[in-house]
């Protein structure tokens, strides 16, 4: 049976040629080109492919791309044709589920990634995109095909959300920057907002999984985590495989995976693994205590986590990454509506991120959801953010955000308590609340303020540590 492909391309010549090399493939048939991210989706609904060749398309990120596709239409495999420029983001594309090849692309190329997938029949008929999820191969022997079941799956839709839902990543690719105290303080100030009247419903998501320290800057506990939700995660594994008539035990694991992009999502489920932070009532889903339990955490685990978080009803979920390019963060980058980047005015912190941007303008990242943060700054340094910004080679009108540099921050990082619910004019908190309305629209007052009441004094980080 030949396999059915889809060029996607806006350099009509070149899906042209290939299509015209391909006219009498024994495995592979050309069923439609499409030039655009509009006309690709009418394809894909006409057409039913197996695969897809995702080739340039100005102004769309092509793992983005996939991604938005795959809910769609959870069948397919995609494959990402690459210059010898863009290899370099070879790994980074596996990550998100693409077969790589090198441009010029040769047909032979083609037909060997075809035969290595064994589809079933015709693709169904796409579900609608929010109802859908997959999780996406990671090797080339990764297959694209979910496993044939004797009994219909449960359904995982969910019901639609009509309100704004916005997932924000705070990143930074150096340590040390005040990252988490930006987190913190992002999902504190959030939790004390309201959208259109209605309080917003606020998680933050640890996802320094070897040695995040989010609880402990809110004096937290950090059981449930999310390793809790892992582990549940892996028993439903067992019992779904079970119930198929399989030992979890005995099967490869490729075929782990594609019985866990089979797995229904609970977003119901999620208050079991969070902690609530008692001032405001944010809840936080913690990275584990145990380092050794972060060995455990696997890729699908990461994108049953955060598509689960998606399709919860959550307003806002603000992520909290380690500063470095592992799984978590990658995947926590992509999922993103917006992603602060944030660093201090020292050399160091403002190279990692000049050449971090660097990476993601050649990967087409769409530059117009990353928001720089210069944490720490003070009245006079060394470069001004105008200089900055012309390090990062940034349009005039981009705004960096900064946050002073603040003796009530050090205060706050020892005792737990955010500044965000301190009294009176702190530079900081304006600071923090400028960014924060920046990324998500909110009303303009605060409905769990402290106001001018008196906050019991909190023990020292040090004390909640030890003690």
């Amino acid at each position: 049976m030949k396999r059915r492909l889809l060029i996607v391309d806006d350099d009509r010549d070149s899906a042209r040629l290939l299509t015209a090399q391909l006219i009498n493939s024994r495995w592979v048939e050309v069923c439609g080109e499409a030039l655009g991210v509009e006309e690709a989706w009418a394809k894909l609904q006409a057409s039913q492919p197996h695969l897809v060749l995702l080739g340039g398309i100005k102004g769309t990120e092509r793992g983005v791309l996939c991604q938005q596709f795959r809910l769609a239409f959870p069948h397919l495999s995609f494959i990402a044709a690459c210059s010898s420029d863009e290899l370099m983001w070879e790994p980074f594309f596996r990550n998100l589920g693409l077969w790589v090849i090198a441009k010029p692309i040769e047909p032979g190329q083609i037909e060997a990634l075809a035969m290595m997938i064994q589809p079933q029949g015709m693709v169904a008929e796409a579900a609608p995109q929010q109802n859908q999820y997959v999780i996406q191969e990671q090797t080339k022997s990764y297959p694209s095909q979910p496993p044939s079941f004797s009994e219909p799956l449960t359904d995982r839709r969910v019901p639609e959300m009509t309100r704004p839902k916005q997932l924000i990543t705070v990143y930074g690719p150096k340590g040390g920057v005040g990252k988490t105290f930006i987190s913190r303080e992002l999902a504190i100030f959030f939790s004390m907002q309201k959208n259109e009247g209605i309080p917003l419903r606020v998680i933050a998501v640890d996802f320094n999984l070897d040695l995040g320290t989010f609880a402990t800057t809110l004096n937290l506990p950090r059981t449930p985590n999310l390793f809790t939700w892992v582990k549940d995660l892996d028993a439903q594994l067992h019992s779904f495989i079970q119930s198929q008539g399989n030992d979890p035990y005995s099967i490869s694991s490729e075929e782990w995976k594609e019985y866990a992009q089979a797995l229904p999502l609970s977003p119901q489920q999620i208050e079991k693994y969070v902690v609530a932070h008692p001032d405001t009532g944010l809840h936080v889903l913690t990275s584990p205590r145990d380092i050794r339990q972060s060995f455990e955490i696997r890729d699908y685990h990461l994108y049953l986590i955060l598509e689960t978080l998606k399709q919860s009803d959550y307003d806002i979920i603000l992520i909290d990454t380690a500063p470095d390019t592992t799984d978590a963060t990658i995947q926590a980058l992509f999922f993103a509506e917006h992603v602060v980047m944030v660093g201090n005015p020292v050399v160091d912190s403002i190279e990692n991120i000049q050449r971090l941007l660097k990476l993601l303008r050649e990967a087409e990242y769409p530059e117009e959801r990353i928001q720089i943060c210069m944490n720490r700054l003070q009245r006079k340094e060394m470069f001004t953010l105008d200089e900055i910004r012309a390090y990062f080679q940034l349009h005039p009108s981009k705004k960096i955000f900064s946050i002073p540099d603040d003796v009530e921050v050090k205060k706050s990082i020892n005792t737990g308590t955010p500044v965000m619910l301190q009294s009176g004019r702190i530079p900081a908190k304006e600071a923090i609340e400028t960014l924060g309305k920046s990324l998500f629209p909110v009303d303009g007052e605060q409905v769990r303020a402290i106001g001018k009441e008196k906050q019991k004094e909190k023990t020292s980080l040090f004390k909640w540590l030890w003690g």
